[in-house]
């Protein structure tokens, strides 16, 4: 893939809507799954940021809706809401504390009540943004990239330091790779790599652009971002560059990124 226009994006975006639809819009489309995939990830999570507050609001009518004998599963989809998040409400609204409920979570198996216990098993099976499961599966995807890239500098003799490094000097926001010497990539002289395992459309760039990437420009200088499932051709630079998984066609493992859907 190369940058995608803006009217292409949101066209795919507007159609995706739950997993059901990922690989038939990837055949579509004639692009890997992951790439669909991670589009969905963006507007399930975006959905969730507007609605939380209202779905709080209304956690003793959820807790009532499952005391009548509705399962928080059809509670979540009826609402349009993650499983997980409604599990958590529910629970929370019964009187558990977080802490126990991230327990619970962690170890649903051990939940003596029987009906709760078959009901958070299901919504966390069917939650492929938020249960603990799929936060697993998220951190694999963003490892594999930085590995990726990992590979790809010591293929070509180029000396930096991690984000790990970087931290254990005591640096504060700090991106995933540091060159030891400027490395140039299309006539500009890069000093840092970012690796995002996602699509960067102008509202993920812009928030990423003001968290992290501006930070990284003053400390280090210009650098380069790898949104590893592609980006929009209406993104600012900013003074960096912008790279998809295209830039590192060849290295192995960039076809298992593209494929890595995040469901199971």
């Amino acid at each position: 893939m190369v940058k995608m226009d803006e009217r292409t994006y949101l066209e795919i975006y507007d159609s995706i809507n739950n997993f059901e639809d990922v690989e038939r819009i990837s055949r579509e489309i004639h692009e890997p799954v992951g790439i669909v995939a991670t589009m969905l990830q963006q507007k399930v999570v975006r959905r969730v940021i507007k609605n939380h507050g209202r779905m709080q609001r209304h956690t003793k009518r959820h807790l009532r809706t499952w005391e009548e004998g509705n399962a928080i599963l059809n509670i979540a989809q009826r609402n349009k809401f993650p499983a997980t998040l409604m599990a958590a409400m529910i629970l929370k609204e019964m009187g558990h504390s977080k802490k126990y409920i991230n327990i619970m979570f962690k170890n649903p198996e051990t939940i003596r009540n029987r009906r709760l216990r078959t009901e958070v098993i299901q919504a966390l099976n069917a939650d492929y943004f938020y249960s603990p499961k799929a936060h697993q599966k998220q951190r694999v995807r963003g490892q594999m990239g930085e590995d990726i890239i990992g590979k790809w500098l010591e293929v070509q003799d180029i000396v930096y330091l991690s984000e790990n490094d970087l931290r254990k000097n005591g640096n504060g926001k700090t991106p995933d790779f540091v060159l030891d010497d400027p490395l140039t990539i299309d006539d500009t002289d890069i000093r840092w790599i970012e690796s995002k395992a996602t699509f960067g459309d102008v509202r993920e760039h812009q928030y990423y652009y003001q968290k992290q990437f501006k930070h990284y420009e003053m400390e280090f200088g210009q650098g380069l971002v790898v949104y590893w499932y592609g980006f929009v051709d209406s993104i600012t630079l900013e003074g960096h560059l912008i790279k998809d998984y295209e830039f590192f066609d060849g290295m192995a493992d960039v076809d298992e990124l593209l494929a890595f859907a995040g469901n199971w």
